[in-house]
């Protein structure tokens, strides 16, 4: 009880602060406001790492509140997980901001994100299902110019801008790697020519780490990048190279020198007319590639606030994504190649392939020294997937989308995949690897103006190495209907089933409902049961475990 009347003070505070300033703005005097709020509760069972049933309950709360003067806006988030349900629990502000933006300047205290090129050094990001947050604690600034074509016929610009700040950095479990507490600073400079359609970049970042809990190890990471980008009509091309300078002045709690550098690079080129479009992307991430028992495995590698494009599709089919691809992005090259077929009329086909592999592979043979894996094989520029032990990824998609127009559509789609989870180096059959076919529809129908349906079926076969018994292979079915009355209510039900026999659970039925409450709250309850699986944003990876009861969800735009 006293945890709820905590809760209804800081929900009554900040609707109060909310229309208070909504009356301001609305008598005229320059000030405006924006506000969301985000109440979720659950209640039900979940498994344990044993496979163990427990109760799950969680609350979270999430409200934002933003202002706007005439140069100046503030930015508030109060957060009150308890308990959460994925991560720590937390009661307070978690996001506070104020910035200034004026002509071609802008500045901003508190939390700051910032994204330079396509991510490689710096791309402060969270997501709130994977429990990510990289956002710093610090200050931002950015300054642009540009001169007009009187001028110059070059007509250039300039951009400035840089980052600073400290970060308590939570790491997505299951992982062997350790919390750790951030320093870092970074500076980017951009140089456009013919109105930024050729822009040359550069930045870099120092940072310094060291383990959140005890001060287990220290680490100095510097990171300069370079990257060029060129829009020319039809064609896009982009390209972008940093490197990983590394120095561990502190391991296990004593003093202990060592080095790394490396290097990622990721590159795109893509062509779009109105028949006809291809994007072809390439990484080549060595931040540092090592054998997984190595002496310095927890010490080196990517910082959290670097997060690189992960080159494959994300797809939005639950059977597809539920066994996705984690990237290692510390060490991995591959590709991926996408077009989209428009040149029949009402017909949209999209093709999409996309293959990576480690560049190191490792055996049983020890060295004498750190008693790590020894290398007995690698690769450079192109991903090798004929050898299990260099964790190799592919999957190829087409879907064909007919439009029958309004809302009415029709979509058919065939996805293939083979991953490599984890490799034992004396035994390659016993390698922990997984392969799939999956097949399914996609249909919406408007019945009436103001109502439609809409059904999703998929079937998967799937073929996993790691099961215990002797036939490694089941089949997965999900069928999704939901009915709309636009925009007021919604309701349906999903019914998931698998043959994987030997499991605890086999069958997963859940039905929801949401339902729009006046112009601005929608209310989505669901209960039932959730599979699990895997949840990706970015490459990066968390093991959702399953589900068996109620969820409610409050979302409030103001």
């Amino acid at each position: 009880m006293q945890r709820f009347f905590a809760f209804s003070k800081y929900c009554l505070a900040f609707s109060l602060l909310f229309l208070t300033i909504k009356a301001n703005a609305q008598g005229g005097d320059g000030i405006s406001a924006t506000g969301s709020n985000l109440l979720r509760v659950g209640a039900g069972t979940t498994e344990n790492t044993g496979g163990e049933q427990v109760l799950k309950r969680y609350l979270e709360e999430i409200a934002n509140v933003r202002l706007f003067f005439k140069d100046i806006s503030i930015g508030l988030r109060y957060e009150m997980d308890d308990p959460s349900e994925v991560g720590r629990s937390f009661q307070g502000i978690r996001r506070r901001w104020i910035t200034y933006r004026k002509d071609r300047l802008e500045v901003q205290g508190g939390d700051v994100t910032a994204l330079y090129g396509r991510g490689l050094s710096v791309n402060l990001f969270e997501s709130r299902p994977l429990n990510y947050d990289s956002w710093l604690d610090g200050a931002s600034a950015g300054y642009e110019y540009a001169w007009s074509k009187q001028a110059s016929d070059l007509q250039p610009s300039i951009g400035v801008h840089g980052v600073a700040g400290k970060l308590d950095f939570i790491q997505v479990q299951p992982t062997t790697q350790p919390d750790m507490h951030i320093s870092a600073r970074a500076i980017n400079g951009e140089f456009g020519f013919f109105k930024k359609q050729v822009i040359l970049g550069t930045s870099f970042v120092q940072a310094f780490t060291s383990t959140l809990t005890t001060k287990v190890s220290e680490r100095q990471v510097n990171q300069p990048e370079y990257y060029v980008s060129l829009h020319a009509g039809e064609f896009d091309f982009f390209a972008q190279y940093a490197e990983n300078h590394e120095i561990l002045t502190q391991k296990l709690g004593v003093p202990d020198s060592a080095t790394n550098s490396g290097s990622a690079a990721y590159g795109a080129v893509s062509y779009a007319n109105p028949s006809f479009g291809l994007t072809i992307e390439y990484k080549n991430y060595q931040y540092y590639p090592h054998p997984d028992n190595g002496p310095y495995a927890v010490y080196f590698g990517k910082l959290p606030i670097s997060n690189p494009p992960e080159v494959y599709k994300e797809f939005t089919y639950t059977s597809i994504t539920r066994t996705t691809h984690a990237v290692n992005f510390n060490d991995e090259v591959g590709f991926q190649a996408e077009a989209n077929i428009t040149a029949i009329p009402n017909v949209t086909i999209t093709l999409n392939g996309a293959a990576s592999s480690r560049h190191k592979a490792y055996g049983d043979q020890l060295d004498t020294v750190n008693f790590a894996s020894l290398e007995k094989g690698s690769t450079s520029i192109f991903p090798k997937l004929n050898d299990l032990s260099f964790f190799p990824f592919w999957e190829g998609f087409a879907e064909v989308e007919y439009d029958f127009g309004g809302l009415d559509f029709m979509k058919f789609f065939w996805h293939r995949r083979g991953d490599v989870i984890a490799y034992a180096g004396g035994d390659p059959l016993s390698a922990d690897r997984r392969r799939s076919t999956t097949i399914g529809a996609k249909l919406q129908y408007e019945t009436t103006p103001s109502q439609s349906v809409l059904a999703i079926f998929e079937h998967q076969w799937m073929t996993d190495y790691a099961r215990t018994i002797d036939d490694k292979s089941f089949l997965n079915e999900l069928l999704t209907l939901q009915y709309s009355f636009d925009p007021l209510i919604t309701f349906g039900g999903v019914f998931d089933f698998s043959t994987e026999y030997e499991e605890t659970r086999h069958i997963w039925p859940q039905a929801f409902v949401s339902v729009r409450i006046g112009d601005s709250h929608t209310l989505i309850t669901s209960y039932g049961a959730e599979r699990g699986g895997l949840n990706c944003t970015g490459g990066i990876c968390r093991i959702v475990p399953p589900f068996n009861g109620l969820r409610m969800s409050l979302t409030s735009q103001l």
